[in-house]
C-alpha cells in the first residue's frame, strides 16, 4: 500500500509532464510507440555494450534468460543439437577426463603425504574424534576457509527461497537450517532488545566447533554462508555485494512475493558465486621424511630378515639330508638365531672330525655351531680302523683284501701270535679273532727266559680278561646267573694277571666301561651305563679283588647294531699296564 507521500510525488510528476508536452503529450507517444523499434534497434547494441562496462549487472540478467532458452532449444531439437556438438563432444570428454584425473592425483598425493607422516597420523586421530572422516578433516585443514553451502531466505517468513552446496560434501537439511535461523534470530530479536532502542537485534554470525554461519541481511532477503575455517572480511563483503545485486534484479519478485519460491530458482548463480575458498600457503613443502625413513628402514629389514631366513632355511635342509658318515650321528639340526644353524651330532673318536666331514659336503663350517658328544660306534669301517691300529704293531704282518673285508697275512711265532689273537678279541665289534688270524704263518719262536715267560703269561691273562664281555638286560643293571659265573672266571684271571705284574714289577689296573643302547634319553642311558660299570666292579670286591685296581667308568650311548649281532647293553673290561715302558705301547 502506497504512503500519501508517494501519492503527492506522482501528482507532481503527472503536472510536470503536462507543463512540457501540454497538448502535444498524445502526438509524441504516437509518434514515439510508431519509431520505437527503429529507435532501440539502432543503439542496443551500443547500449549494452556500455551497460556491460558499468558492471556485471548485465551478464546476471542475461544468465537464467539463456540458460531457459538453451534449455528449450535442446529439449525441442535434441537430434540438431547433437549434430552440432558431435565434432567436438569427443575433445570434451577427453580434456574433462584427463582434468578429472588430474584432479584426483593431486587429491591422493594430498592424502599419501599427510598419511604418511607425524602431522597425518594427529590428523587421524583428531578426525576420529570428531566424528569425521580422515578426507574430510584434511580437507579442513588443506584450505583457510571454505564457504560449504549458501542459503537465500526471505526475512520476513523465514521461507528458504534457493540454496547452492558444494558437490561431494556433506551438506545439513536446507529447510531445517532456514527455520532454526528465522526461530534464533526472532528469540534474539525478542529477549535482548535495548529499552530506550526499539530496534531489534539481529544475528550477524553463529560459530560452532566445525563451521561458522555468516548472515548478510537485506530489506527483504538474508543471505546465510556455512563456512568452514577463518573466514576473512571479504568474504563478508563478497555475501552484501551479492545480497544487493539480487535485491536489485529481483525487486518485482520480492515486491510480489506470496510464498512461491520458483521465480527465485534463477538466483543460483548468483549464489554460486559465494562459493569461494582459498588454500593454506604453507612456506615451504615439506616430504614425509620421516615417514620415508621408517618406511625404508622397515622395507630393508624385511628383506634382510627374508633373504637370511631363507638362507637358514636351505642350510637346514641341506644339513638335515647329509650323507652319513661312520662314526657320526646326527641327532638335531635346529635354528640359532637369525643367521646359524646348530648341529648336535655324537661321534665316535676313530670317526673324522665333524669340520671334515661338512668340508666334504660341500658346507662351510663358519654357520654351523656343532655341538658334539662322544659315543662307541661298532660300525665295520671303525672297527677295521681299530684293527689296523692293532696290527700296526706288528712290522711282519699286513693288512690284504678279502671276500670279507681283508685278511691278515704274514709270519708269527706262537707268542706273538696269541698276544695278537687276545688283543684283537679286546677290540669291541670283534666276534672272531681267530679267524682274522688263520691265514697267518707260525714261526718257530727263540726260547725264552724267565722273565719273558711270566711277560707272556700276564700278556696270555690280560688278552682273556679284555675278552670279557659281561651283557644285561634292557634297562636294567642286574647281573644275571651268566654274568656272575663269567665274572667269577675274571675274577681268578685277574688275580692272576695282578700277582705275575708283581713279579714283572708292572702297574697294573682294571678299567670296568659299562655301555648302553640308545633306547632311552641321553642322561638315562649315562645314568645306566655307569651303574652297569658300578655293579660289576661291586661283585669283584665282593669276590676278593683288590679295589685299588679296579676303576669303574660309564661309556654311555654306543651305536646298537654291532658287527657280531649282540646289543650294546653290555661292560666291558681293558687291564692296562701304567709302567713308563708300556706307555710308550698302549692297549686299545
Amino acid at each position: 500500500m502506497k504512503s500519501a507521500r508517494d501519492l503527492d510525488d506522482e501528482e507532481q510528476l503527472r503536472a510536470v509532464r503536462n507543463i512540457v508536452l501540454g497538448q502535444e503529450r498524445e502526438h509524441v507517444l504516437s509518434a514515439i510507440e510508431s519509431h520505437a523499434r527503429d529507435i532501440v534497434g539502432a543503439v542496443v547494441v551500443e547500449a549494452l555494450h556500455d551497460r556491460q562496462k558499468q558492471n556485471d549487472d548485465l551478464s546476471t540478467v542475461f544468465v537464467p534468460l539463456v540458460e531457459k532458452s538453451v534449455e528449450k532449444s535442446v529439449t525441442r531439437h535434441s537430434d540438431q543439437f547433437i549434430g552440432y556438438f558431435y565434432p567436438v563432444v569427443g575433445k570434451l570428454v577427453r580434456k574433462s577426463v584427463a582434468a578429472f584425473l588430474s584432479d584426483v592425483l593431486e587429491k591422493t598425493n594430498t592424502l599419501l603425504e599427510n598419511s604418511l607422516s607425524v602431522k597425518g597420523l594427529v590428523w587421524r586421530i583428531k578426525a576420529r574424534q570428531a566424528g569425521v572422516s580422515f578426507s574430510q578433516y584434511v580437507a579442513a585443514q588443506t584450505f583457510a576457509y571454505q564457504v560449504e553451502q549458501v542459503f537465500l531466505i526471505d526475512a520476513n517468513t523465514g521461507i528458504l527461497l534457493n540454496s547452492v552446496a558444494r558437490e561431494n560434501h556433506s551438506h545439513a537439511d536446507a529447510d531445517m537450517v532456514s527455520g532454526m535461523l528465522t526461530a534464533i534470530n526472532d528469540f534474539v530479536g525478542d529477549s535482548f532488545a535495548h529499552t530506550n532502542n526499539q530496534e531489534e537485534q539481529q544475528l550477524a554470525s553463529v560459530k560452532t566447533d566445525d563451521f561458522t554461519l555468516l548472515l548478510q541481511r537485506g530489506p527483504s532477503l538474508v543471505l546465510v554462508a556455512a563456512v568452514t575455517g577463518q573466514a576473512p572480511a571479504q568474504v563478508s563483503q563478497h555475501l552484501q555485494i551479492t545480497t544487493e545485486n539480487i535485491h536489485r534484479l529481483y525487486a518485482r519478485e520480492i515486491e510480489h512475493f506470496n510464498g512461491d519460491t520458483s521465480p527465485f530458482e534463477r538466483t543460483t548463480s548468483e549464489l554460486r558465486e559465494c562459493l569461494v575458498e582459498q588454500l593454506n600457503t604453507p612456506d615451504k613443502k615439506r616430504r614425509p621424511w620421516f615417514a620415508i625413513i621408517v618406511l625404508g628402514a622397515i622395507v630393508l629389514a624385511f628383506i634382510f630378515w627374508l633373504y637370511h631366513t631363507f638362507e637358514q632355511s636351505q642350510l637346514k635342509q641341506q644339513l638335515a639330508m647329509l650323507d652319513s658318515s661312520p662314526g657320526i650321528l646326527v641327532r638335531s639340526v635346529t635354528a640359532e638365531g637369525l643367521t646359524d644353524v646348530s648341529l648336535q651330532v655324537l661321534r665316535d673318536p676313530d670317526s673324522q672330525p665333524v669340520s671334515d666331514w661338512l668340508a666334504q659336503q660341500g658346507i662351510r663350517d663358519d654357520r654351523v655351531l656343532v655341538e658334539e658328544k662322544p659315543y662307541l660306534s661298532l660300525e665295520r669301517p671303525l672297527v677295521e680302523r681299530r684293527i689296523a691300529r692293532v696290527v700296526a704293531r706288528y712290522p711282519a704282518i699286513s693288512l690284504t683284501p678279502g671276500p670279507a673285508g681283508f685278511n691278515l697275512e704274514g709270519q708269527l711265532n706262537r707268542t706273538q701270535l696269541q698276544r695278537l689273537t687276545n688283543e684283537l678279541a679286546a677290540i669291541p665289534g670283534v666276534s672272531d679273532a681267530a679267524a682274522l688270524t688263520a691265514r697267518l704263518d707260525l714261526i718257530q719262536a727263540p726260547t725264552p727266559d724267565r722273565q719273558q715267560s711270566l711277560k707272556a703269561m700276564f700278556d696270555f691273562h690280560a688278552a682273556k680278561i679284555d675278552a670279557t664281555q659281561i651283557e644285561f638286560d634292557a634297562g636294567n643293571s642286574d647281573l644275571s646267573e651268566r654274568a656272575v659265573s663269567r665274572l667269577t672266571t675274571l675274577n681268578q684271571q685277574l688275580d692272576t694277571a695282578v700277582r705275575l705284574a708283581r713279579q714283572l714289577q708292572l702297574s697294573v689296573g682294571l678299567m670296568i666301561m659299562g655301555a648302553s643302547d640308545a633306547s632311552g634319553s641321553t642322561s638315562f642311558n649315562q645314568q645306566l651305563s655307569q651303574a652297569r660299570a658300578q655293579a660289576v666292579r661291586d661283585f669283584l670286591v665282593s669276590q676278593g679283588a683288590d679295589p685299588d685296581y679296579l676303576n669303574a667308568v660309564g661309556l654311555g650311548v654306543v651305536e646298537i647294531d654291532a658287527i657280531d649281532g649282540v646289543g650294546a647293553r653290555k661292560v666291558m673290561f681293558n687291564l692296562m699296564d701304567f709302567t713308563p715302558e708300556a706307555r710308550k705301547e698302549e692297549r686299545p
